[in-house]
């Protein structure tokens, strides 16, 4: 009988990241549990989670004709319904997507490398509860996607260039909380600086786009093969789900003359989307272009006042309050990123 085991303390950890190891894998530091497989003492198989999404799973030859995966699946979907999780992913080689259909998730995009699947929901009807959520009409719109850490100057011309434009917008805001200032407040900031574009609704993009913590490394060895499925992926499910959910016909993005992976991400999206994407000059102020990272910048450089001409008055309010002092102690304390 198979007896399965949390891995809890450095040791166990250790034994894991050798045992991945031993078999190709890479072992993911954005884990949040993690088990083994024995057959009496013999560690036979392993998986893991990210929060909701499922990673690492491996079963050594000897015993992959005997249901091992089924019976990790099964308990890490127990674990997610213990803290009231019933929405998870998997991402896999695409050899491998019948065994994760045959317990009841679906897949979402397919690359020639990478399937996401999901399973306790569905993506149609979680766009359409959203949809329904932000009372979103059935019209043609057009759509920003921004993670705006913080709102800048840049982030309300690229809106109000769509809002001009087009009869209604949708803005959705990058949900993921890996970015100085938290979801809630980027999507407060947001709300409050756009409140004047009636045609304009903000809401989050939820768990399937732009969420780049969750992508899988353990088995796309290559960093630029990681970040182009990262890419791919994300393109791929804005392209089959939110257009047709929201019935996008136009994509608003601003030029990206900093970031090669951003530049580089917006080239994939024109590629696979061609007229659909609508690119806008980068805003400037005395000739330099504005971004999220300058003010970031300007921030741990203490330069609080020079922010206000890079940013909306909602950005400049928030900083000036508690929530926003408390980012700009964290922003200070730290070293800064790209995004």
């Amino acid at each position: 009988m198979f007896v399965i085991k949390e891995v809890l303390i450095e040791a166990e950890k250790q034994e894991l990241i050798a045992f991945l190891h031993r078999h190709n894998m890479e072992y993911e530091h954005d884990i949040t549990y993690s088990i083994f497989v024995y057959d009496g003492d013999r560690v036979i198989a392993t998986a893991s989670l990210a929060n909701n999404v499922m990673k690492c799973f491996l079963v050594i030859d000897d015993y992959k004709q005997q249901n091992v995966t089924n019976i990790m699946f099964h308990h890490l979907v127990n674990v997610l319904a213990e803290h009231g999780v019933d929405h998870y992913f998997v991402y896999t080689l695409p050899r491998n997507e019948a065994v994760f259909t045959s317990l009841n998730m679906t897949k979402i995009v397919e690359t020639m490398n990478t399937v996401l699947l999901e399973g306790g929901r569905r993506i149609q009807d979680v766009l359409a509860q959203l949809k329904a959520q932000y009372h979103v009409s059935d019209k043609k719109k057009a759509a920003v996607i921004v993670n705006a850490n913080p709102m800048t100057n840049g982030h309300l011309h690229l809106i109000e260039t769509a809002a001009r434009e087009n009869d209604e917008v949708l803005v959705f805001v990058v949900s993921e909380d890996l970015s100085s200032f938290p979801f809630a407040d980027r999507f407060a900031i947001i709300q409050k600086a756009t409140a004047h574009l009636k045609q304009v609704t903000v809401l989050p993009t939820l768990s399937y786009l732009v969420s780049r913590i969750t992508f899988p490394k353990y088995f796309l060895k290559e960093d630029q093969l990681i970040q182009d499925e990262q890419t791919l992926v994300d393109v791929l499910v804005y392209k089959e789900y939110y257009t047709k959910m929201f019935n996008i016909n136009r994509r608003y993005l601003g030029e990206e003359p900093f970031s090669y992976n951003t530049a580089k991400y917006n080239q994939v999206l024109k590629d696979h989307l061609g007229n659909h994407i609508r690119i806008i000059p980068r805003k400037t102020f005395k000739n330099k272009a504005i971004s999220a990272s300058m003010v970031r910048k300007l921030i741990k450089a203490g330069k609080i006042e020079k922010i206000r001409d890079y940013v909306p008055q909602a950005t400049f309010d928030y900083l000036s309050g508690e929530s926003g002092k408390a980012v700009i102690e964290m922003i200070r304390s730290h070293t800064l990123g790209r995004h």
